[in-house]
Parts: structure tokens; sequence; C-alpha cells
């Protein structure tokens, strides 16, 4: 189905094209990224609150979690509030609107809970089952990646960008030469150019300074006479 529609119909509440924030719009991309690839899917910011609603995948990431989770405790003590299950019993393939779907939402909501994430931080359901909060939806789900990482599991959500790599993208694609400017932002140091403040004795400028060296010398001579030729 095309992106943002239901039953044909264009949903906005579904786009991320209304979210003007490029920094927001940078950890969705992040957040697909990672969890397409725990969940073996292609997740982009088109479909990704269409292909969670129904709160099946949800609970097939929660799973995946878990198992970092189960080794996490095992190998450190005072974590014993943190999940011992993944959540049980979830539909993944019921529908948007049944009461299957708010009970797999539900049931990953209540796990997030003991992951650590904060109360603060976790969505309502219907925040995702009737669209009221796409944003609020994103956030959480950030939130439990950052809580898997403290458990073991690779997330690089918070990882800044390469800026270097970028200019090396730039100049591949447009064929110019950025090299100073990637070096200035990677490994290499290079030397800043030294830039001259000094003036010429025979230019204008020069001759302004000398004027002004001259009333400042000479109190009480009209400016006037200083400058007169």
């Amino acid at each position: 189905m095309p992106r943002g529609k239901v039953g044909g119909k264009y949903d906005r509440r579904m786009s991320f094209d209304d979210v003007k924030d490029e920094r927001m719009l940078v950890m969705v991309d992040k957040l697909c990224v990672w969890m397409g690839g725990i969940l073996g899917e292609t997740l982009n910011r088109e479909n990704l609150i269409p292909q969670i609603r129904n709160g099946g995948p949800l609970c097939r990431l929660a799973d995946c979690i878990q198992e970092s989770v189960d080794d996490f405790k095992a190998n450190n003590e005072d974590n014993d509030d943190l999940p011992s299950n993944a959540p049980q019993g979830c539909n993944l393939t019921c529908g948007v609107r049944s009461m299957e779907a708010r009970q797999n939402v539900t049931k990953f909501l209540d796990w997030a809970r003991k992951l650590r994430v904060p109360e603060s931080s976790i969505f309502l359901p219907d925040d995702l089952l009737k669209l009221k909060g796409k944003m609020n939806v994103v956030n959480t789900l950030l939130a439990v990646a950052r809580r898997a990482k403290d458990c073991g599991m690779a997330a690089d959500i918070d990882a800044p960008p390469k800026i270097a790599n970028a200019f090396i993208g730039l100049e591949e694609k447009f064929g110019k030469k950025f090299d100073h400017t990637s070096k200035a932002f990677g490994t290499q140091k290079s030397e800043l150019k030294t830039v001259t403040t000094t003036l010429m004795s025979g230019s204008a400028w020069k001759i302004v300074q000398q004027k002004i060296d001259a009333i400042l010398q000479l109190p009480g001579k009209p400016s006037y006479e200083i400058f007169r030729v």
C-alpha cells in the first residue's frame, strides 16, 4: 500500500511528511535501520507506522532484545528487576483495529517498563493504534534501543554522523575536491593559513591610520586641519 494511505485514502498521521525537524527525521531513519536489521524487514519513514501498527512486530522486537537481556542478567548482578521473558501470547497477524492488536501493544509497553524505559518515554496505546501520536511511538522505540544497548545489544541510535566521510561522498558525487574540509573534520590536521594584517606603507588605509594617530597625538588641533592635504 502506498505510504500514508488507509483504505486507499491518504492519512498524514501514518506519514512523517509533516515532521519539519531534520534531526528528528534522522533519528527516525536510524530507528528504521536498527529495527529492520533485527526483524529482517525493510523499514523506512513511509512504512514504519503501518508495519508495526498491530503491535506484532513490537513483540518480535522485544523477543530479540530479550536474548541480550538474559545474557546481561547472567553476567551482571543486581539486575533481577529486568524482564525475564519477552511478551507472551502475541498475535502477530491480527488486524490493526482488533482487540488482539491492543493486547500486543499493551504487552510490549509493559515489557518496556520492566526494561527500565522511563515512564515519561512510554507512549499510550492509542498513539499507535489510533494514530494519535506517531512521534511518541518513535521516542519510546528510541528509548528501548538505548536500553537494549545498555544490555549489550548493538545499537548506534545516538552515534554522531561521520562528517569526514560525508565530504568524501560529496567529492565522489560532484567531482570536486573537498580534501581541505575533510581533513579539518577528520583525523589529519592541517595548518591554518596565516593572514597578515599589517598595512602597506603606501596604501590608502595606511595614510588614514597615520592621520588618526596624528589626531590622537595632537589634542586640541582641529581634525579638518590634520586631514587637509
